[in-house]
C-alpha cells in the first residue's frame, strides 16, 4: 500500500460512518440553507445585472467571432482558450439577440451558482455539510470577485469551475464510469478556460495515487491535455505571448501574494483600493494568515503520517493554477491581487483546506464561530460587490449613450472606422453596424437618451461631434463669403453661455465683432457640452453640421462679452 493510500485509509477511518451518513443525507437542514444561499445569490446578481450592459472582451465574441467557421470558435481570445464561452454567446445570440445583456447573465449566473453547488458537495464529503455551507456561502458572495461575478464574459472561468468540480467528484468512484464521465466534464472544462487544464494536472496525480491499473486510468487526464496541446499548436500560438523567464524566477513570491490575497478575499478580509476600487487589497491580512495556516498544515500533515491522495489532488489543481498564472503574469493586469484570480483562488484555498481538515466534526460552538465569521465575510463581500457594480453601472451609462451616438452618427461614418465603446475598448464601426442589423441594438433610442441624465446627455453630446467631426476651422484672409442668400443670426454672449436658436444641418461661418468669445454647442444636454475653441477680436471660423439619424437640432452658445455672427451657407450643392 502506498504512503497516500495509508494516509486515506486512516482519514477514512477518522471521518467514520457519522461522515457518511451525512454525506449521502438528503433531509440535512445544511441543503436547505444551500437552496437559499443559491437564490439569494443569484437574485442579487441578477438584479444587479440588469441595469448593466455589454462591456469589453464581451464585444469581442459578439463581434469579432461571426460566422460558423472553424476559426470562429478555435481562435484565442488573447493568449486563451475560449472555445465553449463563445459557443454560448453565438447560441444566446441567436435565440435572444443583442438587445439585451440580460439573457447572456442569466445563462452566465446559472452556471456560476453550479459551480458553488459543485464545490458544496466536495466539501461535504470532507468535513460535512454545515462547513461545507459556510464554504459555498462564501463563494457564493465574494465580493472581491465582482469582476467575475458581475460580469456574463467570465462564464469561462465558472464553466471550468463547475465542471472540474464534478470531475473530481467522479474520480472518487475509482471505476470505468467515473473515469469516463471525469474525462467528458475535464475536456468541457479545458474548451471553457485554462483552468480545465490545472484540474487534468490534478486528475492525473489523482489518477496516480489510486489504485491499479493507473495505466488504463491514465486517459482521464490525457485526453484533455493532448486536446489543449493540438488546440494551442493550431491555433492558440497566435494569441499574444506573455510568459517570460522572470515571471518564472519571481513566481513564488507572486505565488505567495496571489494566495494570500485568496485567504483575505474568501474571508471578508479584502477591500478595494481607493479610489478606482478595480482591484482588491488586504495582503498583509491575508499573509499572516497564510503563516500560521502553513504551520498548522505542516502540523496537520505530520499527524495524519503524511500527505493524502486528496490532499494532494487540490495541492496539484492550486499549485498549478497559482504558477501557470505566475508565469504568465504582466504589469497591472494580472498581479496577484487581480480581481479575477480571486474566485477560482479562493475555490482552491477551500479545496485545500478542505483536505486537511478531513474527518473533522466541529461542535456546536465552533460551528457558531464559523457561521459569525461567515456573516461578517457575507456583508463585506456585498458591500465589495455594490462597490464594483457602481463602477459599472456608470461605465454601462456611458457606454450606452456612446453606443447611441455612434448609431446617430452612422450615416457620416465609414464602415472601416474605429470607434471608442470605452476606455479599453476599440471596435470598426461596419462590425457592429452589421450585429446591430442581424440581432438588434444595446443602444438607447433618441427619446430614451434625451430623457437619461445631463451627465449621460453631456457624454453623448460629446460622443457625437467626435463620431461627426464637429470642429471650429479657421477662414483664411480672402476666402469666399457665405453663398446667396446666407442666413445669419447674432449669437449673444454671456458669462453663462446662453443657448441660441436651434441650428440645422449645413455649413456654418462664424465672425466676432472685435470682442473674444468661446463658441460652443450642445444637442441633448441642457447645459453646453461641445467646447468648439475660442474667436480673436475680429477672427472668422466655420464648422459643419451633418446630416444623421436624430431629429433633434444643435444649438450654439457663446461665452463672452461680444456677440458672434452665424451665417449658414444656403447656396446649393
Amino acid at each position: 500500500m502506498s504512503g497516500a493510500a495509508t494516509v486515506d485509509a486512516r482519514i477514512e477511518q477518522t471521518t467514520g460512518r457519522h461522515l457518511r451518513a451525512t454525506a449521502s443525507g438528503t433531509r440535512s437542514p445544511a441543503l436547505l440553507g444551500l437552496l437559499i444561499a443559491l437564490a439569494c445569490s443569484g437574485t442579487l446578481l441578477l438584479i444587479l445585472q440588469s441595469h448593466l450592459t455589454f462591456f469589453a472582451d464581451d464585444w469581442r465574441f459578439l463581434l469579432e467571432r461571426r460566422g460558423s467557421s472553424p476559426d470562429a470558435y478555435l481562435d484565442p481570445h488573447n493568449d486563451h482558450i475560449a472555445v465553449l464561452p463563445v459557443a454560448i454567446y453565438k447560441a444566446i445570440l441567436e435565440v435572444f439577440g443583442m438587445s439585451s445583456a440580460l439573457p447572456f447573465a442569466v445563462f452566465a449566473t446559472a452556471v456560476f451558482l453550479l459551480s458553488a453547488a459543485a464545490l458544496f458537495l466536495y466539501l461535504r464529503g470532507r468535513v460535512g455539510d454545515w462547513l461545507a455551507l459556510i464554504g459555498a456561502t462564501l463563494i457564493l458572495f465574494l465580493g472581491a470577485a465582482w469582476v467575475d461575478l458581475l460580469w456574463s464574459f467570465q462564464i469561462g472561468l465558472s464553466g471550468s469551475l463547475a465542471t472540474g468540480i464534478f470531475a473530481l467528484l467522479a474520480l472518487q468512484r475509482d471505476g470505468p464510469p467515473g473515469d469516463r464521465i471525469a474525462c467528458v466534464l475535464l475536456t468541457v472544462s479545458t474548451a471553457s478556460s485554462e483552468l480545465g487544464v490545472s484540474f487534468a494536472v490534478a486528475a492525473l496525480v489523482n489518477v496516480g495515487l489510486g489504485p491499479a491499473p493507473r495505466r488504463r486510468r491514465l486517459y482521464v487526464a490525457a485526453v484533455p491535455l493532448v486536446l489543449y496541446v493540438v488546440w494551442f499548436l493550431g491555433w492558440g500560438h497566435k494569441g499574444p505571448e506573455a510568459f517570460t523567464w522572470h515571471n518564472v524566477l519571481v513566481s513564488p513570491k507572486y505565488v505567495f501574494e496571489a494566495i494570500s490575497q485568496a485567504i483575505a478575499s474568501v474571508l471578508g478580509l479584502a477591500t478595494p483600493l481607493t479610489g478606482s476600487g478595480a482591484q482588491p487589497v488586504g495582503l498583509i491580512w491575508g499573509e499572516i494568515l497564510l503563516v500560521v495556516l502553513l504551520a498548522v498544515s505542516v502540523w496537520r500533515v505530520r499527524r495524519l503520517g503524511g500527505i493524502s491522495r486528496g490532499l494532494a489532488t487540490s495541492l496539484a489543481l492550486g499549485g498549478s493554477f497559482w504558477l501557470f498564472a505566475a508565469f504568465n503574469a504582466y504589469p497591472e493586469v494580472r498581479l496577484p491581487t487581480n480581481g479575477r484570480l480571486q474566485y477560482p483562488g479562493a475555490v482552491f484555498v477551500l479545496l485545500i483546506a478542505a483536505e486537511l481538515a478531513r474527518g473533522y466534526r466541529p461542535d456546536r460552538r465552533v460551528l457558531a464561530v464559523g457561521a459569525v465569521i461567515a456573516v461578517a465575510a457575507v456583508v463585506s463581500g456585498v458591500l465589495f460587490l455594490d462597490k464594483g457594480y457602481r463602477m459599472r453601472k456608470t461605465a454601462s451609462q456611458i457606454e450606452r449613450v456612446r453606443l447611441t451616438a455612434l448609431e446617430i452618427a452612422r450615416p457620416r461614418l465609414s464602415p472601416d472606422t474605429t470607434v471608442n465603446l470605452d476606455l479599453i475598448t476599440q471596435v470598426k464601426a461596419g462590425d457592429y453596424f452589421s450585429a446591430v442589423d442581424e440581432f438588434g441594438s444595446p443602444a438607447l433610442s433618441d427619446s430614451e437618451l434625451a430623457s437619461s441624465d445631463e451627465m449621460q446627455r453631456q457624454a453623448a453630446d460629446g460622443a457625437l461631434a467626435s463620431f461627426l467631426d464637429i470642429r471650429l476651422a479657421e477662414v483664411q484672409a480672402g476666402s469666399p463669403a457665405p453663398g446667396r442668400g446666407a442666413a445669419c443670426l447674432v449669437a449673444r454672449g454671456s458669462p453663462t453661455a446662453r443657448v441660441s436658436a436651434p441650428l440645422r444641418p449645413g455649413a456654418y461661418t462664424l465672425a466676432t465683432r472685435g470682442l473674444p468669445a468661446e463658441v460652443h454647442l450642445t444637442r441633448f444636454a441642457v447645459q453646453p457640452s461641445v467646447a468648439l475653441g475660442t474667436l480673436g477680436p475680429g477672427q472668422v471660423a466655420a464648422f459643419d453640421l451633418p446630416r444623421d439619424e436624430s431629429p433633434r437640432p444643435w444649438r450654439l452658445a457663446v461665452v463672452g462679452a461680444g456677440p458672434v455672427t452665424v451665417c449658414r451657407d444656403r447656396t446649393p450643392g
